[in-house]
């Protein structure tokens, strides 16, 4: 067996093997591609190297992005209180880094779901960074119940700082888990059942605003937030629930996804309404409505165990 490289071979390129009997004058010459710099090492390592390069390319852009805006708003505070039209020109800047935030994402992401989770890390990450750099400049916030105003997009978001704090923290996660597409299936669901409560929250906010006393807009939006968390946390449940087949196991992942989605749905709407109601009932009705479609889910699946079953 002789092996013969081609002249110039470099990694990329080919080697023959040639195969010479002694008894005749047959040449039998196997190409075999190599590529193992240039072909095997990008699909063994690249994809997985590729997401943690980006996500930390996306922390660096919006830690450095959320220290600018601070700065920005240090500049702000001291001019802005001399200016009528102050309002107008802090809606221009909020909507000018979710402009920024979005096409970063877009740039940053190979696919819908990268672009997406690359969006929420950016965002979380730019926005705990915007309040270390308040708390060095301008010694602000004093701690974590300091009532802060948030967005004047659509409407005003006022809540101590603990509530984005946490929010973003949760965004940095699920953006993570959403670049090194991890889980996909189980966040699709989430999110889509979250998407269809948020909308629905969202027309019922518009219709009850009258009732509760509220702006069209408030309302809208604090009803959709609380709709579209609860929502998430059941399409969660049913999405993790398909796994366990046991009743106790099935009725702890329930309610636990319950509690932490009611009381994520109670925070978001306190950020709209200042005067919300009690946690306990955003908690219990969150927890009922998991607890409702796991069982619905798990009599569901029985029914099918039993009807494929063949008759002894």
């Amino acid at each position: 067996m002789i092996f013969r490289f081609p002249q110039g071979a470099v990694p990329g390129g080919y080697f023959v093997i040639t195969f010479r009997h002694n008894t005749g004058h047959i040449h039998n010459e196997l190409r075999i591609a190599y590529s193992f710099a240039s072909d095997i090492l990008p699909i063994i390592m690249p994809s997985a190297m590729k997401k943690h390069l980006s996500i930390i390319n996306s922390a660096i852009f919006a830690a450095a992005m959320g220290y600018l805006e601070a700065v920005v708003v240090v500049y702000l505070r001291t001019i802005l209180t001399r200016r009528p039209d102050w309002q107008s020109i802090e809606i221009s800047r909020e909507a000018a880094t979710i402009i920024m935030l979005s096409t970063f994402a877009i740039a940053s992401g190979k696919n819908a779901v990268q672009r997406i989770g690359a969006f929420l890390l950016c965002f979380g990450i730019w926005d705990i960074v915007y309040y270390l750099g308040l708390k060095i400049w301008l010694d602000w916030p004093d701690g974590l119940m300091t009532l802060d105003t948030l967005f004047y997009i659509p409407c005003t978001w006022a809540s101590p700082v603990y509530i984005p704090v946490l929010f973003s923290g949760l965004m940095i996660l699920l953006g993570i888990l959403l670049m090194v597409e991890y889980r996909i299936a189980h966040i699709r669901r989430s999110a889509l059942w979250g998407l269809y409560g948020w909308l629905g929250g969202c027309v019922g906010g518009l219709a009850l605003a009258p009732l509760i006393h509220q702006p069209m807009t408030v309302a809208a939006m604090g009803l959709a937030f609380w709709c579209g968390l609860i929502t998430a946390g059941m399409g969660l449940t049913m999405a993790m629930g398909e796994g366990l087949h046991k009743v106790l196991p099935l009725i702890l992942l329930s309610a636990f996804i319950g509690a932490l989605s009611g009381v994520l749905a109670h925070l978001a709407r306190s950020m709209f309404y200042i005067n919300a109601a009690s946690p306990a009932a955003s908690i219990g009705m969150a927890v009922l409505l998991c607890l409702l479609v796991a069982t619905i889910r798990h009599a569901r699946r029985g029914a099918n165990c039993k009807s494929v079953t063949p008759k002894a």
